[in-house]
């Protein structure tokens, strides 16, 4: 690859990133508000409450993701795309719940709190799911 092709790709990739990261902050905004209540206010336990989040989750970012982040060509066609971003989204959240549940039990961390030492593995696992697999 020569030099102008890489500094394409790589401009290419980092203002995707930084548009996944956009959609991540607003969900990540969205789903803390969202668990906070679950938890605090409708005194939801943690692993009920996080799997409500993700579910709600999964729509919001799907949706966004699609439209704005990684643009495919095609129209937006939800049964196509959906079942693979959602398989990358439960290997995730199979990895959040088991360090959540980990943060908690070890070091009786909030689990509200547990969650934002979890926030950075999930992002770099879900930019790369959907950018080489599931939105590809």
């Amino acid at each position: 690859m020569d030099l102008i092709s890489k500094h394409l790709v790589n401009k290419y990739l980092n203002v995707q990133f930084i548009k996944f990261c956009l959609v991540g902050g607003i969900n990540f905004a969205f789903s803390m508000l969202l668990f906070l209540f679950l938890l605090k206010v409708l005194y939801i336990g943690y692993f009920i409450a996080f799997t409500i989040t993700w579910l709600l989750g999964i729509l919001l970012t799907y949706t966004i993701n699609f439209i704005w982040v990684f643009k495919p060509e095609e129209k937006f066609e939800f049964k196509k795309r959906m079942p693979k971003y959602f398989l990358v989204y439960l290997f995730s959240y199979g990895v959040n719940i088991i360090l959540l549940k980990y943060l908690v039990n070890t070091f009786e961390y909030d689990p509200f709190w547990g969650q934002f030492f979890i926030i950075p593995i999930i992002i770099v696992i879900n930019f790369f799911g959907f950018k080489l697999w599931a939105l590809k």
